[in-house]
Order: C-alpha cells, then structure tokens, then sequence
C-alpha cells in the first residue's frame, strides 16, 4: 500500500495533541504489521477474490445459487 506521508502529516496536524500521538501510534503499529507480512502469515481471504473463474457468465446469479442450494437441501432430506 503506497503511503502518502505529506498528506498524513497534514492531517495528523489537524487533530489535538493527544489523538495525534494515538494516531500516530496506530499508524506505525499497522506499518510495522505490515511490514512482517512477508512471513509464513496466512494472507487475508480477500486476496483470494476473484482468484479462481468458473467461465460460466451466469455463475454470481444469486437466484439460481439458491435455487442449486435448495435442490440439495431437499435431496438431502430426502434421503434422512
């Protein structure tokens, strides 16, 4: 993530003295963590959106999502 420092500083000014350094905290804490990233940490599930296409067009078509999800839950039940 590219980090405007400028325009931090900027905004860091506008806030009264005490949240500046709770913010600036928070800052370096999200920096540092980010920094370790590049360890065996598991990445965050959203980079895997997207990751994998199905080539159906119709594959994000909720109604027939459900109506798939339906069908096997009858099936399902059917056979207890």
């Amino acid at each position: 993530m590219a980090v405007d420092r400028n325009k931090l500083d900027d905004l860091l000014k506008q806030l009264a003295g005490e949240l500046q350094n709770e913010a600036v905290q928070s800052a370096e804490s999200l920096l540092h963590r980010d920094d370790n990233s590049s360890g065996n940490r598991t990445p965050p599930v959203r980079s895997f959106f997207g990751i994998w296409d199905s080539e159906d067009p119709r594959s994000a078509d909720n109604d027939r999502i459900d109506a798939d999800l339906a069908g096997e839950y009858d099936s399902h039940e059917a056979n207890t």
